[in-house]
């Protein structure tokens, strides 16, 4: 694996990292180990993005405690962080936000607290179960100006009959930025999605992949490896397209700026 200084400075976009709010990190110690980890894998630019589960909320007012909690948890891991005398990525909050339907994420997109970064991002899960293509869901973000991001379509279990690959050009044909794992491309989830691995690298070879994000879960869950990520993508000749989706896409994203349009599809109606 290559040194931190001979890597980019890459932007992850997506991780669990805010302590004590989710299924990620559940201290500050925790929390600045990987924080640590990850800058000495290249990382320079972390958006902590702790889950908001709308279907959970029943009322705004839930909706703005919760939000309310991942803050107060993140000043105080910012507080620490600043206070560290080793390198640690610049940190930013935004949400990892599960909308299953268009009516659930519309409670947030005119909220000002919610987004990548303080951008008009979002980065929006469906569930791993897929119910149709959710397409609905997409077009409420992209009416309402907002970029969507959707997290690791490969790990998704699509419906019965569907092309993943036909479905995910779909989203990204409304407008939709596709986000992978970086552990994906190693096969860090084939117990629980056996064709994350192969679905990945299908991305990869169409060109489908716009972000790569760590999805860190502190110690819990083990063996996510941007710098292994960066890796593998530039062996296989990859690297222009590894250097677009860990630093340039994701950096424009939390400045608000116009992402260059997706690359074209490189080999027509191939599927995984």
């Amino acid at each position: 694996m290559r040194s931190a200084d001979q890597l980019p400075p890459f932007v992850d976009l997506h991780n669990h990292l805010v302590p004590g709010v989710d299924d990620g990190a559940a201290t500050i110690a925790e929390s600045l180990d990987a924080l640590r980890g990850l800058y000495d894998e290249g990382v320079r630019t972390l958006v902590a993005t702790p889950h908001l589960l709308l279907p959970h909320l029943a009322t705004d007012a839930a909706i703005g405690r919760e939000l309310d909690a991942h803050r107060r948890a993140f000043d105080l891991l910012v507080v620490d962080a600043a206070a560290s005398d080793v390198g640690l990525p610049a940190l930013g909050l935004g949400q990892e936000i599960w909308a299953p339907a268009a009516a659930d994420l519309r409670r947030v997109l005119g909220r000002s607290d919610v987004g990548l970064g303080g951008s008009r991002a979002l980065l929006v899960e469906f569930g791993f179960e897929l119910r149709g293509t959710h397409a609905d869901v997409v077009q409420a973000a992209v009416a309402s100006g907002r970029q969507i991001v959707i997290a690791h379509p490969e790990r998704y279990h699509y419906s019965l009959g569907a092309s993943p690959l036909d479905v995910m050009r779909g989203w990204r044909k409304m407008g939709a930025l596709l986000q992978v794992n970086a552990g994906s491309f190693g096969g860090h989830y084939r117990l629980q999605c056996p064709a994350s691995e192969r679905l990945a690298w299908a991305m990869v070879a169409e060109g489908m992949v716009d972000i790569v994000g760590t999805d860190h879960h502190g110690p819990r869950r083990l063996g996510v490896s941007p710098a292994e990520a960066y890796g593998a993508l530039c062996a296989r000749g990859e690297q222009a397209h590894a250097q677009r989706a860990m630093v340039v896409r994701p950096a424009a994203v939390l400045r608000d700026q116009p992402v260059e349009e997706p690359e074209a599809v490189r080999t027509p109606g191939g599927d995984a």
